[in-house]
């Protein structure tokens, strides 16, 4: 794909060779001109001929051929449009396949103690009319550049320079538990005992209280986040990409073979859209999370890189585009192998021969296709997936499914060639245009130099947009205008990569420091019932001090009395989980003991 840059009216494009349909078409108007030059010198005395006494029947011949090489050109544009769409469907069903699974996976037994706090846990919260309005705060960064760096997420790392981890500690391989809690702290709503330049995830609140350094570290959350930190690394160097092993630490497994399976799949149905040569297989390579991006335009490529599939000349390079030698198998192929696709974590010898022992590219894409559908139907029954029930795992297949509804779709484009009788006759009736406009322009033309120019512009604009069609029919192996495969698997590896970072960080909020405020809440319900049945009842007291003291003490019994409700609801719940176990265990115990007697 050729990415250009639009400047002052595209002047700029105009000097692009490679790649370019003009230029191609320049060259059938070169020998319209030299055509028109030997009519004119074939009329003697300057006479004009009388060969063609009514020249709007050319002029009919070329309005014909017009309409057909526009119906040509706007279906080749078609196939191209539907090929990049059916491509970028494919590639989000894989994708949301993949997110599924990986969410599902984070909800599974194995993050029991990780997992943050939920919200129906704490509906009581309510009460308090919280907000979840993010801010940010910092001391040393101008209020100027904080205006505009809080838009965009591209500067957070301008923002927030400082590593957490100290990279001398990450070296030796012994972090800290003073540089983990430093990584707590910008995780868990700050407090005034904290001293950070970010703030994250506070929750506006005037009746917010703050909890004690004790409590703090003792606090259910900072466990939590302590093992977020642990079981996913890349949260101890938020400077680097989500895939970064500090002290050799890796992400789970599951989801490590999860985003290789899901790279592995999109790799391979795109490989199979490009390469159409039989006998030849399409590469594939490593891919390591934060390198550049591939390029997408083959002329931004290094040079040895270059060397590889075009020739060390331009001219000589040029030449071959026109004339069409570089789209031979030959060629083709080099190009593919010059340029593989790259997948996370590599590939395997074993995975490389079963590839190779499915015959077609449709078999490839499929046995792709089943190791992914079984590596999340066996993860699924083995309770990789939480409780999620299976009906729901079934859309992750029905994802994939339609993953593979598109890829076909781009497969139609690209193994079903444009239709024959139409380029037959397009091609045929475009070379009629390169003697006829000539004629025409003889005809119409006065001076040599208007008849020559009209003649090279007319012919030129209808070669052209043949070439223009004849480019986009195939939208991913005529190169350099092909789809830039390489890149989009880049970007597809490089989203998977976001399953390493764990739950959100602003997740990670602590309802124990809330629950003071809830108490209060709940004292002055007490005491403004209190007031009300007094009112009520009438009662009056004059000594106004001994009032005050008669109502705090019921306020206080109140108070007091409500916990005591909430501590015995809390302990019935208790034992009746209790009780519900031990009937379990006698149960089992009874079926066992059947079991031994039917022995």
């Amino acid at each position: 794909m050729i990415d250009y840059f639009k400047g002052v009216y595209g002047i700029n494009l105009l000097f692009r060779v490679y790649g370019s349909a003009l230029y191609k078409g320049s060259i059938a108007g070169i020998f319209a001109v030299i055509i028109y030059l030997l009519i004119e010198l074939s009329n003697s005395h300057g006479r004009k001929s009388d060969n063609l006494d009514h020249p709007y029947g050319v002029g009919v011949l070329i309005s014909s051929v017009s309409l057909l090489i526009i119906f040509r050109a706007n279906f080749g544009y078609q196939r191209y449009w539907e090929g990049v769409g059916a491509v970028q469907h494919a590639m989000s069903k894989f994708m949301d396949a993949t997110m599924h699974s990986a969410v599902f996976h984070l909800q599974s037994k194995e993050y029991d103690g990780i997992r943050p706090p939920s919200f129906f846990d704490h509906d009581n919260l309510n009460k308090l009319n919280l907000t979840r309005d993010r801010r940010r705060q910092t001391e040393d960064v101008s209020s100027f550049y904080m205006e505009h760096a809080m838009k965009s997420i591209v500067d957070m790392e301008k923002v927030h320079s400082d590593p957490i981890v100290d990279e001398s500690s990450v070296a030796s391989g012994n972090v800290k538990r003073s540089s983990m809690r430093t990584v707590i702290d910008t995780i868990v709503p700050p407090s005034p005992l904290r001293k950070e330049r970010l703030q994250r995830s506070v929750w506006n609140s005037t009746t917010k209280r703050h909890m004690s350094t004790e409590e703090v570290e003792e606090s259910d959350v900072q466990k939590r986040a302590m093992l977020n930190f642990n079981t996913f690394p890349s949260l101890q160097v938020p400077n680097e990409n989500f895939a970064s092993r500090p002290n050799g630490q890796t992400p789970p497994l599951f989801l490590q073979e999860l985003a290789h399976i899901s790279s592995l799949l999109c790799a391979v149905t795109l490989s199979t859209l490009r390469n159409d040569i039989e006998d030849k297989e399409s590469l594939l390579d490593v891919y390591s999370p934060g390198s550049p991006w591939p390029a997408a335009d083959p002329d931004k490529l290094p040079k040895d890189t270059k060397l590889r599939f075009q020739h060390r000349s331009k001219l000589a390079t040029n030449i071959f585009y026109f004339l069409g030698l570089d789209r031979l198998p030959g060629k083709r192929n080099m190009y593919n192998v010059c340029r593989p696709l790259p997948v996370l974590g590599g590939v395997s010898d074993c995975e490389i021969q079963y590839l190779r022992m499915a015959r077609g590219p449709y078999a490839k894409a499929e046995l792709a296709f089943h190791w992914f559908g079984a590596f999340v139907i066996r993860e699924h029954l083995n309770g990789s997936m939480g409780d999620v029930h299976s009906a729901i795992i079934s859309r992750i297949v029905q994802f994939v499914s339609d993953g593979q509804l598109y890829y076909n779709q781009a497969r139609k484009i690209m193994f079903i060639p444009f239709p024959f009788p139409h380029a037959q006759l397009s091609v045929f009736f475009t070379l009629t245009m390169i003697p006829a406009v000539p004629f025409l322009m003889d005809q119409y033309c006065n001076n040599l130099w208007s008849g020559c120019i009209l003649s090279f512009l007319t012919v030129t604009c209808l070669v052209g947009l043949h070439e223009v069609a004849r480019e986009l029919e195939h939208p991913f192996r005529n190169v350099p205008n092909e789809v830039p495969l390489c890149t989009l698997q880049a970007m597809y590896n490089e989203t998977l990569v976001t399953m390493f970072s764990g739950y959100n960080p602003d997740f990670f909020w602590d309802p124990d420091i809330y629950n003071g405020a809830l108490h209060a809440m709940a004292m002055s319900k007490v005491y403004q019932r209190s007031c009300s049945n007094e009112m009520k009842n009438g009662e009056t007291n004059r000594d106004g001090v001994g009032g005050s003291v008669q109502r705090s003490e019921n306020v206080a019994q109140d108070a007091t009395a409500v916990a005591d409700d909430e501590i015995s609801r809390a302990v019935k719940e208790l034992q009746d989980v209790l009780a519900k176990q031990a009937n379990e265990i006698e149960e089992l115990e009874r079926v066992l003991d059947s079991e031994e007697v039917e022995g």
